[in-house]
């Protein structure tokens, strides 16, 4: 018996063995000898207590538990290497918002105009969401999330060389939109294979803490940097060397998905093809695409104009102005988290529709009163019911309904939905300020978009998943 447990800890060990985490639907596929191996090994305690001279059961019991201890580490480096590529991602992106108003500056640009290097970069974000989820279902979820993350280090480096002329900035960004584009798709698709469905609310609130980490990161890091290199330049260069250096930790950490998915079907243009067409086919899954949306549209009125908007108005300086915007962040990682808990038990939708309504309130009153202190409430209050607390359970919402063989297509459809905001909102906003003369209008009609999702809230089912 001995025997046999040393022999199933060792293919534990050698094969990362997930199927304890998975679904059960999924678990079954894998045959009845890997159902067997799945099974802990019943123990009861023998008579004698921890003196049993014996010791059979005893020591059954201790290395049924060393297993499950092998189990949950193996689990906990590649989710915490998931969370800190958000933390990279967003801090790279939003590093840009606090270095707007010297990027028009120096190259004497209209708002609208220098809001392309935020808008360029989603766009290309959102355009190669889809080729670079079906390149990693072909190739691997783990090369694919490497590869494209460590493009996006490379190019945000050269952006910080080369920036001094605007069009090669913008191309560069672009590059930097490609490579961070399909980090999204693929990190949820490793990690709704780590988390069983009952908690997986919980582990895409993990996940998602890293976003939370990388917009305080990204907005705070910006000034004390600028002010060290006195360039702007710089910011972009020393930000590429963590970037890169979490794509290396991921290509360590991280286990290959592909090994529990069917080989065939990963390698069928025809499946690949099936799986997205089966997708939009879903009424209920576009509902909570397009609740994405309107969720992020308001997300980036905030964090692309609002350090823009506090300089301006209040007369603060980069460092503060950002640390200023990146307040909501710092609330809303344990926010998310205990929301996100809070929605495996009631459902996706009775939390999204209180979440909101709310979130809109917090998006308006930003700048009605034109006060910092009306500011920074409301922006606090934005952490507790906005954009980073929704996600995790729009995530969890999306892997409850949608069938297992879609998930990888369904979350690259639907971060290519609801990250268009990103493209649409800050040059809309800075259009609307390039019209109007303030911000702050572009700020009310992001708290109405926010406002409409609670249509879809109220229409999008949120039964079980089902095999198609």
């Amino acid at each position: 018996m001995n025997q046999n447990i040393n022999e199933r800890e060792k293919e534990l060990v050698e094969s990362y063995d997930f199927a304890p985490f998975m679904p059960k639907h999924r678990a079954s596929k894998r045959g009845a000898s890997s159902k067997m191996k799945d099974q802990p090994i019943e123990s009861k305690k023998e008579e004698g207590g921890e003196g049993n001279p014996g010791g059979g059961m005893v020591k059954e019991r201790t290395s049924s538990e060393s297993s499950c201890q092998i189990r949950k580490n193996s689990v906990v480096a590649p989710l915490a290497s998931l969370s800190l590529g958000w933390v990279v991602i967003y801090a790279d992106r939003l590093s840009l918002s606090p270095l707007l108003n010297l990027i028009k500056g120096e190259f004497r640009l209209s708002y609208a105009a220098v809001s392309l290097v935020v808008s360029i970069y989603f766009l290309t974000y959102v355009s190669f969401t889809i080729p670079a989820t079906i390149f990693a279902g072909r190739f691997g979820y783990k090369e694919g999330i490497v590869f494209f993350l460590s493009l996006a280090a490379i190019s945000f480096g050269l952006a910080g060389i080369f920036g001094y002329s605007f069009y090669l900035l913008l191309f560069l960004i672009a590059i930097h939109g490609v490579g961070a584009g399909a980090y999204y798709p693929s990190a949820y698709t490793i990690s709704s294979e780590l988390a069983p469905s009952a908690r997986r609310g919980f582990v895409s609130a993990i996940v998602n803490s890293g976003m939370g980490f990388g917009t305080i990161l990204g907005l705070v890091v910006a000034g004390p940097i600028l002010s060290f290199f006195s360039s702007w330049q710089a910011v972009l260069i020393v930000l590429s060397i963590p970037t890169a250096a979490v794509a290396i930790l991921l290509f360590v950490n991280l286990p290959k998905v592909n090994e529990y998915r069917s080989k065939a079907s990963i390698n069928s243009k025809s499946s690949i093809l099936a799986s997205y067409v089966l997708a939009l086919r879903r009424r209920d899954f576009m509902k909570v695409c397009a609740l994405e949306f309107c969720s992020l549209y308001g997300y980036w009125v905030i964090l692309t104009w609002a350090p823009s908007y506090l300089q301006k108005t209040e007369g603060l300086n980069i460092f503060y102005s950002g640390a200023a915007t990146a307040i909501f962040a710092t609330v809303s990682i344990p926010s998310s988290i205990i929301v996100s808990r809070y929605s495996d038990k009631v459902g996706r939708r009775k939390v999204s529709l209180v979440l909101v309504p709310i979130s809109a309130l917090t998006i308006f009153t930003m700048v009605y009163h034109s006060t910092l202190l009306s500011f920074l409430f409301s922006v606090v209050l934005y952490g507790v019911v906005g954009k980073l607390t929704l996600d995790p359970i729009i995530l969890a919402w999306v892997s409850d309904i949608m069938p297992a063989e879609t998930i990888g297509s369904s979350l690259a459809i639907l971060n290519v939905v609801a990250m268009s905001s990103s493209i649409i909102a800050p040059i809309v906003t800075g259009a609307i300020a390039d019209f109007t003369g303030t911000l702050a209008t572009g700020f009310y009609l992001g708290a109405v978009v926010v406002f409409f999702g609670l249509v879809f809230a109220l229409s999008a089912g949120s039964e079980s998943r089902v095999s198609p």
